[in-house]
């Protein structure tokens, strides 16, 4: 298929949502053709070049999106919701000029079978690392909302995840879901035990304030 491309210092997972801000004039063409045929475009993170002026060269695998919600600004800039859908590879650039548009292949997941158990423990984990992050900066949430299937788990888990941003495009490009899940379930499992130590400092300090009080 062919797919305009959006290139971003963002990465983008299927099911995940990115904000963008459209003020380019290559792009607010690009987002209009888009909004009037009801056309997907495909987020891809900057390999080289620059985001805004210039060129940029692209990595190979990105993600397409539809437009959610559209908030329309002054000078015909606009504020939007990407929503991922589906991952794809670009095999060949037709145009490059105004904006880059690639004929594009749709990705599939691979090895999905048989990870129930690992998603399972990956969302546990991954549930824990929300809470102690909101703990820290004194919030609070009862339940954190996550994907049923393992797939989109993964996707979900690895949208969130405060990796740099070659580390989400290296999850990105790994079509097999058991390895994108066992990739965050490392990043979790070296994360967590220095999350809880701050956090048991924090609660520590913040209880012996409270005696010292009375």
């Amino acid at each position: 298929m062919e797919l305009a491309l959006f290139p971003l210092n963002a990465v983008l997972f299927p099911g995940g949502v990115l904000p963008i801000h459209v003020f380019e004039e290559r792009y607010k063409l690009m987002v209009g053709r888009c909004l009037e045929e009801k056309l997907p475009f495909g987020v891809v993170l900057i390999r080289s070049g620059r985001e805004v002026g210039g060129p940029a060269e692209p990595f190979p695998v990105g993600t397409t999106a539809r437009i959610g919600q559209v908030q329309r600004l002054e000078g015909g800039r606009l504020n939007l919701l990407a929503l991922g859908e589906q991952r794809f590879r670009i095999q060949d650039v037709l145009q490059t000029s105004p904006y880059l548009v690639a004929q594009v292949e749709l990705l599939q997941d691979e090895d999905v079978e048989g990870t129930e158990g690992l998603a399972d423990e990956v969302g546990a984990m991954f549930q824990r690392f929300v809470r102690l992050t909101l703990g820290l900066t004194g919030q609070w949430a009862r339940t954190v909302g996550l994907p049923s299937s393992p797939s989109a788990l993964a996707d979900a888990v690895a949208q969130r995840l405060p990796m740099d941003l070659r580390h989400k495009q290296a999850l990105l490009e790994t079509l097999s879901v058991r390895a994108r899940l066992e990739q965050e379930r490392t990043f979790l499992s070296r994360a967590l035990p220095e999350m809880e130590r701050r956090f048991a400092r924090l609660q520590s300090q913040r209880w012996g304030a409270f005696w010292a009080l009375n």
